[in-house]
């Protein structure tokens, strides 16, 4: 059998490549026109954690986001900080991440994306937008810091005021449309940033889902509750920020209650141990509903919050909060009765602090027609004002989503 020569063999060679490359560039035209007509619709979530690995009011409204935007029928990608490197090796190493992560945005033309949602700071890599991008502020960390100005080291405070808040909060608002979560938030992003143009749309809870629920019994002993004893509920991390001090001290001093601690991802150092306490960690919503069923009260006496999710899950649920004036809780402890409820947590005497709490509760256990309407109210609060459909419908109008 003739073989071709070397000279022919190359011909053949390059024949066939032109050939093959030639069918590869006209597929290639197919699938881009055809990608162009059937064209899948994306937005782009930037965010810190994945939230079906970590809990958070946060990853909370980033899942509850991502089922609004797909409903229509636009698909979600997400970026998390948590995902990246420092790769340009920032003194923080997680800030070095949020940074990287923001930077991995700029090669997307302005026609990748519907638009790109980012939470808070977690966008303050992302400059100069090429894509229309809103941002939503669950906090500033410029009020935070001023909020702990007192209890964290000099160094901390200002990393917290001006790196995060003043660059990394400032870039992430930078040609964005702003949207805070909270009355106390939009008038931080004025008072701090100087950011006017704020859309106010509270975060959502499910007020459907949320009920009161009467029959304890049950659910203390799925949970191992002593049925006959007063239960205080603490959910957050715990850190100093979240009141764990005050908490903490509460619970020795009323050893005759019982207190279940739910802690999301992230804290200080590990809750107290203890025969009248029972920690919790990983809970979902189902779980975290049958929590504020079987508690009597919340105790909140968070330094500061954004909104405050779960003070809005535990009124939802029936479930009077004593708690800081922070977050939505602001507004609510302005009203009857609810400003008896409110704990004095700038106090710098933690005795004075501790003295109202437990007021608070003597009023609540010694009242059975106040303990009522405060349950009562609180819930018709949170269905009027913050049930997720109102979200949604707000939501929907500002990202335009059909």
């Amino acid at each position: 059998m003739m073989k071709p020569s070397d000279g022919a063999g190359k011909k053949l060679a390059s024949l066939g490549s032109f050939y093959f490359f030639r069918h590869c560039k006209f597929l290639n035209s197919i699938v881009f026109v055809l990608e162009r007509y059937y064209s899948v619709k994306k937005a782009l979530i930037l965010t810190g954690f994945n939230p079906d690995a970590c809990t958070g009011g946060i990853e909370t409204f980033t899942k509850t986001l991502i089922s609004l935007i797909e409903l229509s029928d636009i698909k979600t990608e997400m970026i998390c900080a948590s995902d990246f490197s420092n790769t340009y090796s920032l003194y923080r190493e997680f800030i070095g991440k949020v940074y990287a992560s923001g930077r991995s945005l700029l090669p997307f033309s302005s026609d990748s994306y519907e638009f790109v949602l980012s939470n808070g700071y977690y966008g303050g890599g992302y400059f100069p937008k090429k894509l229309k991008t809103f941002t939503v502020f669950h906090s500033t960390h410029a009020g935070y810091a001023d909020a702990l100005r007192r209890l964290v080291p000099l160094s901390a405070y200002l990393e917290i005021r001006y790196i995060i808040g003043e660059l990394l909060e400032q870039s992430s608002a930078s040609g964005a449309k702003i949207i805070a979560v909270s009355n106390r938030v939009r008038s931080e992003l004025r008072n701090y940033y100087g950011i006017e143009d704020v859309e106010l749309i509270p975060n959502p809870v499910d007020a459907g889902f949320f009920l009161r629920i009467h029959d304890k019994e049950e659910l203390r002993k799925k949970y191992a509750i002593p049925k006959n004893r007063k239960v205080g509920l603490f959910v957050g991390r715990w850190e100093i920020s979240k009141g764990r001090d005050i908490a903490e001290r509460l619970m020795k001093e009323l050893n005759d209650m019982f207190w279940v601690i739910v802690t999301s991802t992230g804290g200080e150092t590990d809750p107290p141990e203890g025969e009248n306490i029972t920690t919790l960690s990983g809970l979902n919503r189902t779980q975290m509903r049958e929590i504020y069923g079987l508690s009597d009260f919340m105790l909140f006496p968070s330094r500061y919050e954004g909104f405050g999710l779960a003070a809005a899950e535990a009124m939802a649920s029936g479930l009077p909060v004593i708690g800081a004036s922070v977050g939505f809780l602001e507004e609510v402890y302005l009203n009857t009765p609810f400003s008896t409820m409110s704990i004095p947590i700038g106090l710098p005497d933690k005795n004075e602090i501790i003295a109202k709490i437990k007021d608070s509760i003597h009023k609540l256990f010694s009242d059975e027609h106040f303990y009522e309407e405060i349950s009562e109210k609180g819930r018709d609060i949170i269905a009027n004002n913050y049930d997720i459909t109102v979200w949604q419908e707000r939501m929907k109008n500002i990202l335009c989503l059909n």
